[in-house]
């Protein structure tokens, strides 16, 4: 029996004993264990290049805080604010660790990779992918693809908030570690593969702008903004988190997947015809998507720290 499957019989077998409040006392959830190996990571990273990261402090200040945070989580009390904590915290850490991400990156990296990545896409397709996209710019395609693009965060936040709404607290817990764990892996990802993409680096071979009908341009404008200037190409984060979100979302929601199949779709192809992406960041997401499905169960076996309540069980056949 996989894991997945353990995981929804297991539920079927509780349901109904543990309320939400109770479901993480005493008992760390295996995303936040996750979540704090990769505080303490990062931090590492800033104390070896404390001078040269900005704001360098404060963030490894705000990694100690997110530490002891999550550590204390399961003593807290069982209240409404506790509970909403234990269960939605990746919400606000996971976005925090991403802006980082501009100010920590390039001091380790400094040399970008983004002539590699534009030579495979040239090499896979004889042409490059954006450029040859412009004959399909059309303003009403432009703004439906970029208010899906902005979707991102919201599609396995949705997920979540069906699988929380009906108290599907087990299948919640693993989606939650699947979700934690792609969106750190594809961040070490940066550090290996840094690239700006492809809206900077073929800029000047590009003759159609990317121009919608009242939305495109706020959005795009919003999201460069908040994100600044990321080394956040290769792999893909939008292609790979839908992905997952898409797998999942057919395994425990089969009415939300079949929404995703054009929503989700429609963003991994805005990924490059908006020009955020080369074809071969997509591709390395779908393989970083594979990677997290494969090897999740295994992960979670190594944080499940027994003895913990029954909900524990998961992988007992």
């Amino acid at each position: 029996m996989n894991t997945l499957e353990n995981i929804q019989n297991n539920f079927k077998a509780t349901s109904g004993k543990i309320t939400r409040a109770e479901y993480y006392l005493g008992n760390r959830r295996r995303a936040d264990d996750l979540s704090m190996a990769y505080q303490l990571i990062i931090s590492v990273l800033l104390l070896f290049n404390l001078s040269l990261v900005p704001h360098a402090f404060p963030f490894l200040i705000g990694h100690l805080l997110i530490v002891f945070l999550l550590w204390y989580l399961p003593y807290g009390s069982a209240n409404r604010l506790f509970t909403f904590v234990r269960f939605w915290n990746p919400i606000l850490i996971v976005p925090f660790n991403f802006a980082e991400l501009h100010y920590l990156v390039h001091v380790i990296r400094p040399h970008d990779l983004d002539a590699s990545l534009i030579k495979i896409d040239y090499a896979l397709f004889g042409v490059h992918p954006t450029v040859w996209l412009e004959h399909l710019m059309n303003p009403i395609l432009t703004e439906y693809l970029q208010i899906v693009y902005s979707t991102f965060y919201f599609l396995p936040l949705t997920l979540a908030l069906l699988l929380y709404c009906k108290n599907r607290l087990e299948e919640l817990d693993y989606f939650t570690l699947i979700m934690v764990y792609g969106f750190y892996l594809s961040y070490f990802g940066y550090f290996f593969v840094p690239a700006v993409g492809p809206r900077y680096t073929l800029n000047y071979l590009q003759t159609v702008p990317v121009s919608g009908l009242w939305l495109t341009h706020f959005i795009r404008h919003t999201l460069d903004t908040l994100e600044h200037v990321q080394r956040d190409a290769f792999p893909s984060g939008h292609t790979a988190m839908t992905l997952l979100t898409m797998y999942f979302a057919y395994r425990y929601h089969k009415k939300y997947f079949y929404v995703l199949l054009i929503i989700g779709t429609s963003l991994i192809f805005s990924t490059v015809y908006l020009r955020y992406h080369y074809v071969i960041d997509v591709i390395g997401g779908f393989i970083l998507a594979v990677w997290v499905i494969v090897t999740a169960p295994f992960l979670y076996r190594i944080l499940l720290r027994l003895p913990r309540t029954a909900k524990s069980s998961i992988f007992r056949s």
